[in-house]
């Protein structure tokens, strides 16, 4: 029986930004390094969402117009992504995605935007937006391996009262169970690719696969080498 992984990209079209379908690109890619077949199923506004039948669900950055749109719509499945999450599913959700599973948005005007209450952190706008390369660590990985993270951040809302494990040591992240999501907006899963293998890795070990890290492809000499260059030798202006 061939093994296959199923990718869920929630709303593909609207939720991408900074080319946010780069990680999705790079998902497959690394799976099928594994020699597992994987299958990328789109999902848009007006479809029926599945929460049930794919292994790995992916949103990216959008709008602010994108992001209330697609919150409207996902309401209504708020309990069907919930029950996802407890069983297992793996989500990973990054840029503004992120704040739509909190409990809700503060606008400026001190307006609240209702989100889907999956858990219990909530999305404050600021005046200023916050535009800029950002560098943390990820405790989960080794040093030789991927631990320091690279991200790029352009957002005018910080996440508040995030009580729950966290990828960084920033509220801006959350770990739960096999839900990852951050704040970071454009390919991340291609600049960090260890960070890619960890997610995946968990998702095939649960599986009862085996998972090989391909560590001589492109994307690793180029994430070394901006580490050693800019990261570790301080470089960053």
């Amino acid at each position: 029986m061939k093994k296959t992984i199923k990718i869920a990209h929630l709303y593909h079209d609207i939720m991408n930004l900074y080319g946010e379908n780069g990680n999705v690109v790079a998902l497959k890619t690394f799976i099928e390094r594994q020699g597992v077949e994987c299958e990328v199923v789109q999902f848009s506004l007006g479809d029926r969402l599945d929460f049930k039948s794919c292994d790995i669900y992916y949103m990216g950055a959008g709008s602010e117009e994108s992001e209330y749109m697609v919150l409207s719509e996902m309401y209504d499945y708020a309990g069907d992504i919930e029950h996802a999450i407890e069983e297992g599913k793996t989500f990973l959700i990054t840029g503004n995605a992120m704040e739509m599973f909190g409990t809700k948005i503060r606008l400026k005007n001190t307006r609240n935007v209702a989100c889907l209450g999956i858990f219990e952190y909530n999305a404050v706008e600021e005046n200023e937006r916050l535009v800029s390369e950002v560098f943390y660590k990820c405790e989960d990985l080794p040093e030789d391996r991927g631990r320091d993270i690279i991200g790029f951040k352009n957002c005018h809302s910080n996440i508040m009262n995030n009580i729950y494990d966290r990828l960084f040591p920033f509220p801006d992240s959350i770990h739960y169970k096999n839900f990852y999501g951050m704040t970071f907006v454009g390919p991340v899963c291609i600049r960090n690719p260890y960070f890619t293998d960890y997610i995946l890795k968990n998702l095939f070990e649960e599986k009862g696969w085996d998972y090989e890290i391909h560590d001589d492809s492109s994307e690793y000499v180029a994430y070394r080498e901006f580490v050693k260059n800019f990261m570790r030798n301080g470089n960053l202006d």
